[in-house]
């Protein structure tokens, strides 16, 4: 089975460990960005997977069956930051109340990490990947990541937001076996 995160010519086992020993060569704001985007998906992808566990990628009908879970699971909560009515009262964004459009942009522009938001990490993997030497490959390493998170989330672009700590859990302990 093809373990390479196309584009990219990194299979998972070999990013995770490239980019742990990057960071020591890392020199700008971007590459470092991209090198903690990176451990975050992974991290992510670690929960999703019930633990550290996220070392190879799941044959083509586990994804189908993981994209069919979270798409169940998938956005009981509200994960968007807190918004306040005009009385300063916190809006309920997972009621009929609520207004999905907003709360969909609110957990798009939600952070991966302490640096990048989920469209900003997409914008940045792109730019890293138009990049020369170790910066192209880990800026393809990450449009990979965000490919494989796309087809867990249900086809091209449906990573869209983090599932809340609860969903996760929920995911990892429904995910198909490997």
């Amino acid at each position: 089975m093809n373990q390479q995160l196309s584009p990219s010519e990194w299979t998972v086992s070999e990013a995770r460990s490239l980019t742990a020993q990057l960071r020591q060569v890392a020199t700008t704001a971007a590459e470092y960005d991209g090198i903690e985007l990176f451990t975050a998906l992974c991290d992510y992808l670690d929960q999703l997977y019930g633990g550290p566990g996220f070392d190879a990628l799941l044959p083509e009908p586990d994804r189908v069956a993981m994209a069919g879970l979270i798409q169940g699971i998938r956005g009981r909560a509200a994960t968007g930051s807190v918004v306040l009515d005009d009385h300063g009262v916190p809006v309920d964004l997972s009621t009929t109340e609520g207004d999905p459009a907003y709360d969909t942009l609110v957990r798009l522009a939600q952070p991966v990490n302490a640096a990048v938001t989920l469209a900003q990490g997409r914008r940045l993997a792109a730019e890293l990947g138009e990049s020369e030497g170790w910066q192209r490959e880990l800026g393809r390493a990450l449009q990979g990541l965000y490919t494989y998170l796309d087809q867990l989330y249900g086809g091209s672009g449906a990573f869209t937001e983090l599932l809340t700590p609860e969903e996760r859990v929920l995911v990892a302990q429904r995910k198909p076996k490997r």
